[in-house]
């Protein structure tokens, strides 16, 4: 039970859950969150950047982002190759099992955010989105 007045708990408690659903969701597409990271990268990316971006943006080390590309690409979801102007690099592109991936992420996320708000009128829901800005403003400047 988290009490009424906790603030950081209870941020704690939405958002184990949301991960929760947010796993079950993408286990059904054979995927974990941390793939699906890469994947919308790449997606807002147009469908394609250097490992090393992916490293930089995501801020994960580059064994972690090495296994995950690795891991998405033996099954199916991207295929990469070394960058012609620069050897050292890994050129990563989604494939369209990715895209198809990706829509359906984005559809589950509708449906969940349409699940978040349910009770909530439209003044309401953009009341809250600006207040979660500021807390997400006053957590990136600790």
């Amino acid at each position: 039970m988290v009490p009424e007045d906790a603030v950081g708990p209870l941020f704690k408690v939405i958002n184990e859950r949301m991960q929760a659903s947010a796993d079950a969701d993408l286990k059904e597409q054979g995927l974990t969150f941390a793939q699906s990271q890469v994947i919308v990268y790449l997606i807002e990316h147009a469908g394609r950047a250097l490992q090393k971006e992916i490293e930089t943006n995501l801020k994960v080390s580059h064994p972690t982002v090495s296994g995950l590309v690795s891991r998405l690409e033996k099954n199916g979801f991207v295929r990469t190759w070394v960058a012609e102007d620069d050897r050292r690099n890994k050129v990563v592109e989604l494939t369209d099992k990715a895209h198809d991936a990706g829509d359906r992420m984005r559809a589950t996320m509708r449906e969940r955010d349409r699940e978040l708000l349910a009770g909530l009128d439209e003044r309401e829901q953009t009341e809250l989105i600006r207040m979660l800005r500021r807390i997400y403003a006053n957590v990136c400047k600790q």
